[in-house]
């Protein structure tokens, strides 16, 4: 009982002890007349309450006065006013992309791991005579044409075995784009833009054979899946599944691709055949299957096949019987 008679007015707190309401008669608060209660049992003697910091995430219990709770906390839920950002729950970081099993997905054998690059390097070094004697008076052409030493060769940033970038060189054969290069490779002005002499380089494939500088580098071998630019192998990605199997191989000179397909241009279409013959290439590895591969690209150059428009042409038409075929179904 409180001063007067009156029960005293008192709210238990978490922790125990106990507090006066304010206005109340209990145990440290203001008497009827004016001084303070003689009980010593008020929140003086009482011991902290404690509340546990796991709010915080801190793992650790710590004291606090009670002062310092909210009123929340003296009706004994938890209290969040102080609890700092660190305690609200994280937005989960979205899952990492898998990774490609480049040891899975590559050849196994002595010709995978020895064997291809013995043979490139042997052949080029067999055919670098001949091969400078051809390339000389291509080089003095280009520089006849574009008047400018620097533009004899062309430099440009491609992507190799396992994702790794590298310059592949070639013979300039197109004027410069009032673009970048894969927006003009997008917009089809690639056409456009090729010279006479650079089409005679491209249908005899003679625009590569400054490649042998990236063989011999070990950048890339005789015969495999041709390396694309950056932008235009992310694009491929974003349209074709599995686009970057390609890329378990070192990337060749020539290609299955190429002497089957050709030039495939900015269709979906037809670099998902591209895919499934640098897969078929990928399966079938070989060095029966490089000589076999090396064979049909000497026929399609001395028929001057090498921008062969063929894999474009089979992807229009497959999208023009496609179109035609939706307009029948919605006719």
């Amino acid at each position: 009982m409180g001063p007067g008679g009156y029960p005293e007015a008192r709210l238990e707190a978490p922790g125990g002890g106990f507090f006066p309401l304010p206005g109340g008669s209990g145990p440290g608060s203001a008497s009827p007349r004016g001084g303070r209660s003689g009980n010593r049992g008020g929140l003086a003697d009482k011991p902290p309450v404690t509340t546990s910091r796991e709010e915080q995430g801190t793992g650790e219990t710590a004291a606090r006065p009670a002062s310092a709770l909210s009123p929340s906390a003296l009706l004994g839920a938890p209290d969040r006013r102080a609890a700092p950002a660190a305690a609200r729950p994280a937005t989960p970081a979205p899952p990492a992309a898998a990774k490609t099993d480049w040891q899975t997905l590559a050849p196994r054998g002595f010709y995978a791991r020895r064997g291809q690059r013995l043979l490139s390097f042997l052949c080029v070094l067999a055919g670098l005579p001949a091969a400078l004697c051809v390339a000389a008076p291509i080089a003095l052409a280009n520089l006849i044409l574009f008047r400018d030493p620097r533009k004899v060769f062309f430099l440009q940033p491609r992507v190799g075995q396992r994702g790794r970038v590298f310059r592949i060189l070639k013979f300039r054969t197109m004027s410069e784009p009032r673009r970048s290069t894969f927006d003009s490779w997008s917009a089809g002005e690639d056409v456009s833009r090729v010279t006479r002499f650079g089409r005679f380089l491209r249908n005899a494939h003679l625009d590569e054979l400054p490649q042998v500088y990236n063989i011999l580098r070990g950048e890339m071998s005789l015969v495999g899946p041709r390396p694309e630019m950056i932008e235009i192998h992310t694009w491929a990605k974003e349209h074709v599944p599995g686009f970057e199997r390609r890329l378990a191989l070192v990337p060749g000179l020539t290609g299955r691709a190429q002497v089957t397909q050709g030039y495939a241009g900015r269709r979906v279409e037809a670099y998902k055949r591209k895919l499934a013959a640098d897969d078929e290439y990928r399966i079938r590895f070989s060095l029966a299957e490089d000589l076999r591969i090396l064979a049909m690209t000497a026929s399609w150059v001395l028929r001057g096949r090498g921008w062969s428009w063929r894999a474009l042409d089979e992807a229009q038409a497959a999208a023009q019987g496609a179109d035609a075929e939706a307009q029948r179904d919605t006719g």
